[in-house]
């Protein structure tokens, strides 16, 4: 029988199955006789959505996802510094995570720093403090203090392990560290704190003891190139990932700025171990400025240069008049006293200058987009 004879009888229906129709082809499906791409593929044609990635599956009539981004998380556009951690979920145990790691790290640094450091003393027959003895020698004093450096380190690596956003961005608004607002803070800053320290230490009674001559020469050497580390990595921890995280639990832009500059004050405080209550205060006050000036300025360098500032003149002054080493780490009841509402007073005055030159910008915020700002998206400090 001819196959294209009009009059050959129907072909018979084919019996039912337990299976299933045949679907109808999706919105996603591409239709028949579509012209084909390069290598068989199906070109697209007409708003048909993307494909599937390879070996992912799409059930028929369901569009398929996006693909999986890679990377560190973006940071979001137009927030002032430290909201770059908040979203819509607070995370507090997230954030209680972080703050415990961050402590914790600076502990672990501190003790294996210090066993190497008093290994390292007695190997040279000092009588070191660290193994009970009287002399602060230029080893334990520097182990010490890049102890505290590594935190620079260690506060991005834990951003970017339990937040996903990039360790740069923990600089500033902009990802990145600004010179020119480091340069413009120092040369503002150094002359006040080198006049205000000078009077300050007038004031403040100084016992000389002896000290060896090396040990003078390694501890100069020491102070200028380590203190300013201690104080980035003691920035960077507080003032930056602590900061950030205690802001992401606020509700809403003003919470979020209290409870970041509150708890990352409280927690600068505690971890100095003071037992006066004059120091106290004073850690407290400078925690709350320097947060503040760098939720204004919308970056850490100005708070790196203040406190990097006030602890190497500090540490100087102290090696130049041959003072006892014993009393820089003394923090005990009465070693304070209402003096020290001196240097309260002058963070609180650079603060208000600061906020008073950002009156009409406003707090830095982070850029618009990728490929530049917005309109008063990032104002900084002039």
């Amino acid at each position: 029988m001819n196959p294209y004879d009009e009059n050959r009888p129907p072909r018979p229906t084919p019996p039912p199955t337990d299976g299933p129709p045949p679907a109808a082809p999706g919105p996603g499906a591409v239709p028949a006789g579509a012209p084909q791409g390069p290598a068989g593929r199906s070109e697209q044609v007409g708003p048909y959505p993307p494909p599937a990635p390879s070996g992912q599956y799409v059930p028929p009539g369901a569009t398929a996802p996006p693909p999986r981004r890679r990377g560190p998380r973006p940071v979001p556009p137009g927030v002032p510094y430290h909201l770059v951690l908040a979203d819509e979920k607070r995370r507090i145990w997230r954030g209680i995570a972080a703050l415990a790691l961050l402590v914790g790290g600076m502990f672990l640094f501190s003790i294996v720093l210090t066993l190497l450091a008093a290994v390292i003393d007695t190997l040279l027959g000092r009588d070191s403090l660290l193994t009970g003895g009287t002399e602060l020698t230029p080893v334990a004093m520097g182990l010490n203090l890049i102890a505290l450096a590594l935190l620079l380190p260690w506060s991005m690596l834990i951003q970017r392990w339990l937040y996903g956003v990039r360790a740069a961005s923990l600089h500033s608004v902009r990802s990145l560290f600004r010179p020119e607002v480091f340069g413009r803070a120092f040369l503002l800053i150094f002359p006040v704190w080198a006049v205000y320290m000078t009077a300050f230490t007038a004031f403040t009674p100084v016992e000389e003891v002896s000290w060896r001559v090396a040990d003078l020469l390694a501890m100069f050497v020491v102070i200028l190139v380590v203190v300013p580390l201690q104080s980035a990595g003691e920035e960077y921890g507080l003032r930056g990932l602590a900061f950030r995280v205690a802001a992401s639990w606020g509700r809403g832009p003003r919470a979020a700025l209290v409870v970041g500059v509150v708890v990352s004050s409280l927690l600068f405080m505690v971890i100095h171990f003071a037992a006066d209550p004059w120091l106290n205060v004073y850690y407290f006050t400078f925690g709350v400025t320097l947060a503040l000036i760098t939720w204004r300025t919308g970056g850490l360098e100005t708070a790196v240069v203040i406190h990097a500032v006030n602890n190497t003149i500090a540490f100087l002054t102290v090696v130049l008049l041959r003072s006892d080493p014993a009393a820089w780490i003394d923090r005990s009841v009465g070693v304070g006293s209402a003096l020290m509402l001196v240097p309260c007073a002058l963070l609180i005055a650079v603060t208000a200058v600061v906020w008073w030159r950002t009156r009409e910008s406003g707090p830095a915020l982070t850029p618009a987009g990728p490929h530049g700002t917005g309109p008063h998206q990032e104002q900084e400090a002039r």
